[in-house]
C-alpha cells in the first residue's frame, strides 16, 4: 500500500547499505540543478560528509565519487540553483541528453560492493534532481547476483532496464568518455541477471521503457474493472488511452489548472471521479509520525518498497511539500492489482514517445488495489467538480516556448577553444554545422538571446556572437574561471525571461584547473591541513580522535595559534604509507600545486616540507612507483 506519510530522502535511499561502498551509479533526471546534484556524491563518501559541512570536505567527496558517478539529464533542463565553483567537479559525470520526444525518467542504477560480495538498487521515482518540494513517489528495489538457474528468468524481466541504460551514451549530445562507456555497458551486463526482492505485498514486478529499444512504441496494456490516475499533467488523449479498456470507473487526481483544461466531453462522463490535493495537503508533515525507519539503512535488509515522498534532501521538521508531482497508474481487475508507479504523465508522449521508466508492481487489490490507496491518501485529496474547456493562459504558453526554444538551442554544439598561459583567452563558438539550425531557431522565436559563463555573468555577451565564423573571445579569463557550463538566456518581447545551462566542449583544457579550484579553497594553514585530513579520510584512513585539550607539538594547537590544525595528522601520514592508499597521491597534486604558486609557505605548518618529503619517498619505495 502507498502511505503517503511515509517520507523519505532520496540522499539516503543512494547511499551505499552497512560495510558496502559505491562499485557504479547511473542516474536519469528530466530536470537537474547543479547545487542539488553536488549532494549526491556525498552519499557515497565513506567518511560522512553532509551539505552542511565545510567546502572542502564536500570537494573532495566530490572528487573521489567523479569517475563512479554518471548522470543523463535532458539538455535545456540544466540550471544552477546556489552558485559554486565545486561544480567544475560535476562536468565529468555529467552528460546532457537529447532524445526525439523528452528524456523524463527519473532513475538510479546502483552497484555496491563488500569485498567479493556484490549488491543493486534501483530507484525508479518522480522526483527530479532539483530541490523542488513537490509531493512525489519512489519506489527502491535491492537485490543481488541471480543464482544459476534463475538467471533466464532475470534476464527477461530486466532487459527494458539493461536496453535503456546501454542505450544512454547514444543520446548523450556530445561523445561520452570511451572508459565510461565501456564501465556502463559492463553495468549493464551484470544488471541484466539481478534478481530483485520484492516489496512487501507484491507477488510479481515488470519494468517498461517507453521511448527506448523495441519499446520504443509500445505501451502495456491495462484492462480492468476500474482505475486511480494520479498525474500533474493530463491530457485528453492521454487519459482515453489510459481507460480505453476499462469497463468501469477512474479516479483521477490531478492538479486544478490541469482538470479545467479537459474538454467538456472528458469530464461530462459518469465513469470519471476528479479529485486534488486538498490545502492542508501543502502543510507541514510531522516529521516524527512521517519518518520512514527503512531509509535510515541500519539493517541489511530493509529492502525494497514504495515510498509516497522522496526528497532531494533529508527530512527537517519545518518543511512543507507544496503541489503534485507524482506519477501513479493502479488497475483493479478480479482480485489482482497492477501499480505503475514512474516517470510518464497520463499523456499521449508520458506513455509513447518520451523516454519514461514505470516500475509495475503487481499483489493483492486489497493491498494494493484503488480502494486502497484511496483509503491511505485519505483527507489529503478532495473531490473536485470542473466543467472543462478552459485555455492555457498566454503567460504559460509564453513560458513554455521560452523553454522550448532553450531546450532546443541546448541541443546544439558549443566549441570553447582555451589559450593562453594564464590569464587564458577562451574562444566560444557553434560547431560549423549548428550554425544555420541556431540562427533559424532564434529567428523563429523572436526572443532576445544572451550567454555568458556560468562564473563570469559579468562577461554576457548577444548570443548572435556564437554563430559567428570566428566565434567570440574572451580575453583575462583566471583559470578557476574555466568552465564548460555556458548559461543561456531567453528573453521575449514582453519581457520574459528564462535561462538554462548549455554543457560546451572544452578544447585545450589545463590539467590542474580543478587542483587550482581546490586551492583557492584553502584560505590559511588550518584549511591547508583540513583538506590532508579529509584526503585520509574519504581514502579509507580513520583518523584518532582528537583530545579538546589545546594539545601543542607539530599538527598540535597552540594556545593563541590562529592556526587550528588537526592533531593526529602525523600518524595518519604514516597510516595511509603503509596502506598505500590513493589518497597521498591526491595531497601530492595539492602540494606541488600550492608550491609551483609559491603559496607552499603561507599554507603548510613549519616543517611540513621536511616531513611531506619523508612520507612521500617511503611511500615511492613501499608501492615501487616513480617519482
Amino acid at each position: 500500500m502507498l502511505e503517503p506519510q511515509t517520507r523519505a530522502a532520496l540522499t539516503e535511499q543512494l547511499a551505499p547499505p552497512p560495510g558496502y561502498e559505491l562499485v557504479h551509479a547511473v542516474g536519469t533526471t528530466f530536470t537537474l540543478d547543479l547545487a542539488t546534484a553536488l549532494t549526491v556524491p556525498l552519499c557515497f563518501a565513506s567518511h560522512r560528509v553532509s551539505a552542511a559541512d565545510d567546502q572542502l570536505g564536500i570537494l573532495n567527496a566530490i572528487r573521489r565519487a567523479a569517475d563512479r558517478i554518471d548522470v543523463f539529464a535532458q539538455a535545456g533542463e540544466i540550471s544552477m540553483g546556489t552558485t559554486s565553483k565545486l561544480v567544475a567537479f560535476l562536468e565529468p559525470m555529467l552528460h546532457p541528453v537529447t532524445a526525439r520526444g523528452i528524456f523524463h525518467p527519473k532513475v538510479w542504477y546502483l552497484e555496491y560492493a563488500a569485498g567479493e560480495h556484490r549488491s543493486y538498487r534501483f530507484l525508479c521515482a518522480s522526483r527530479n534532481l532539483t530541490a523542488d518540494r513537490s509531493w512525489d513517489t519512489l519506489v527502491r528495489l535491492d537485490g543481488t547476483p541471480a543464482p544459476a538457474g534463475q538467471k533466464l528468468d532475470a534476464t527477461r524481466k530486466n532487459k527494458p532496464l539493461v536496453t535503456l541504460l546501454k542505450t544512454l551514451p547514444k543520446l548523450a549530445g556530445h561523445p561520452v568518455a570511451a572508459d565510461r562507456i565501456a564501465r556502463i555497458d559492463a553495468l549493464a551486463d551484470r544488471w541484466g541477471t539481478v534478481q530483485w526482492e520484492l516489496p512487501t505485498g507484491v507477488r510479481d514486478l515488470a519494468f517498461h521503457a517507453f521511448g527506448v529499444g523495441a519499446a520504443a512504441s509500445t505501451r502495456p496494456e491495462l484492462p480492468g474493472r476500474r482505475a486511480l490516475v494520479v498525474s500533474p499533467f493530463v491530457t485528453d488523449d492521454g487519459l482515453a488511452a489510459l481507460r480505453g479498456d476499462l469497463w468501469g470507473e477512474t479516479h483521477l487526481v490531478s492538479r486544478v489548472e490541469t482538470i479545467d483544461r479537459l474538454t467538456p466531453a472528458t469530464l461530462s462522463s459518469s465513469r470519471l471521479r476528479t479529485h486534488v490535493l486538498d490545502g492542508a495537503a501543502n502543510d507541514t508533515v510531522d516529521i516524527e509520525t512521517g519518518h520512514d525507519d527503512r531509509a535510515d539503512g541500519d539493517t541489511a535488509d530493509h529492502n525494497a518498497g514504495v515510498a509516497a515522498v522522496v526528497e532531494t534532501t533529508p527530512v527537517r521538521p519545518a518543511d512543507r511539500l507544496v503541489g503534485l508531482h507524482a506519477k501513479i497508474v493502479i488497475v483493479d481487475r478480479d482480485h489482482t492489482s497492477r501499480v505503475f508507479l514512474g516517470s510518464a504523465n497520463a499523456t499521449s508522449p508520458g506513455w509513447g514517445t518520451n523516454v519514461e521508466v514505470m516500475v509495475e508492481l503487481i499483489g493483492k487489490t486489497s493491498v494494493l488495489g484503488v480502494d486502497a490507496t484511496l483509503s491511505a491518501l485519505g483527507n489529503l485529496i478532495e473531490p473536485y467538480q470542473s466543467d472543462g474547456g478552459a485555455s492555457e493562459p498566454e503567460d504559460e504558453a509564453a513560458e513554455v516556448r521560452l523553454e522550448d526554444l532553450l531546450r532546443g538551442l541546448a541541443g546544439l554544439r558549443i566549441h570553447i577553444e582555451i589559450g593562453g598561459d594564464g590569464p587564458y583567452s577562451l574562444r566560444v563558438q557553434l560547431d560549423g554545422g549548428d550554425r544555420a539550425s541556431f540562427e533559424r531557431r532564434s529567428a523563429k522565436a523572436g526572443a532576445t538571446l544572451h550567454w555568458h559563463l556560468l562564473p563570469r555573468p559579468d562577461l554576457r555577451r548577444a548570443a548572435s556572437t556564437l554563430a559567428n565564423p570566428q566565434g567570440e573571445t574572451l580575453d583575462e579569463v583566471a583559470l578557476t574561471d574555466i568552465s564548460p557550463f555556458v548559461v543561456l538566456t531567453a528573453r521575449d518581447p514582453d519581457g520574459r525571461e528564462r535561462s538554462t545551462i548549455v554543457v560546451a566542449q572544452l578544447e585545450g583544457d589545463i590539467a590542474e584547473r580543478r587542483d587550482a579550484i581546490i586551492a583557492s579553497q584553502l584560505t590559511d594553514r588550518a584549511s591547508f591541513v583540513r583538506l590532508l585530513t579529509l584526503l585520509l579520510e574519504l581514502s579509507g584512513v580513520a583518523m584518532p580522535a582528537v583530545e579538546a585539550t589545546g594539545a601543542t607539538g607539530f599538527f598540535g594547537t597552540a594556545a593563541g595559534s590562529d592556526a587550528v590544525v588537526g592533531a593526529g595528522l602525523f600518524e595518519a601520514l604514516l597510516r595511509a604509507v603503509a596502506a598505500g592508499h590513493d589518497g597521498l597521491a591526491d595531497a601530492k597534486r595539492i602540494i606541488d600545486y600550492l608550491a609551483k604558486h609559491g603559496e607552499d609557505q603561507a599554507m603548510m605548518p613549519p616543517g611540513f616540507d621536511s616531513l611531506w618529503n619523508q612520507v612521500w619517498a617511503a611511500h615511492l619505495e613501499l608501492t615501487g612507483a616513480t617519482a
